[in-house]
């Protein structure tokens, strides 16, 4: 597939877009259906697309798991500031009395985090196959 101009040339102009919508679905989760996971799952095409089309060095792989690592512990750390805040872990860190655009703050947030996580997940796992299918 790397040696295909035609399918080079096309996700590349493709590759903006699929970024984009992406993000729409991640930011707009806490208000239309989709968020972190589906966005995240469209992100992780952008990046196989990139995987596929470049001959990148498996070490890049390890990156992406390092990085995925640490988007997981920063995504429980958000998770864990409404201990602080209310005294439940895992809920919403605002008060009760804060206006709506203060929660939806943190649906945006915690949908960006899921959408990084899944996409560099995917991207991982379907690396990690491909791979491995290159060698036999």
């Amino acid at each position: 597939m790397r040696e295909s101009k035609i399918v080079q040339a096309v996700f590349r102009m493709l590759f903006p877009f699929i970024i984009l919508f992406g993000l729409y679905i991640i930011i707009h989760g806490a208000l239309s259906p989709g968020g972190g996971f589906q966005g995240g799952a469209v992100l992780a095409t952008a990046l196989l697309g990139v995987y596929l089309i470049t001959d990148l060095d498996p070490r890049d792989l390890q990156r992406f798991v390092m990085l995925e690592k640490l988007i997981f512990i920063l995504l429980v750390l958000v998770a864990c500031i409404s201990l602080f805040t209310r005294g439940i872990p895992f809920t919403n860190f605002a008060p009760l009395e804060a206006s709506v655009f203060i929660k939806r703050i943190f649906l945006a947030l915690l949908n960006i985090l899921i959408g990084m996580k899944v996409a560099l997940g995917f991207a991982i796992i379907f690396s990690i196959f491909y791979e491995e299918g290159k060698n036999d």
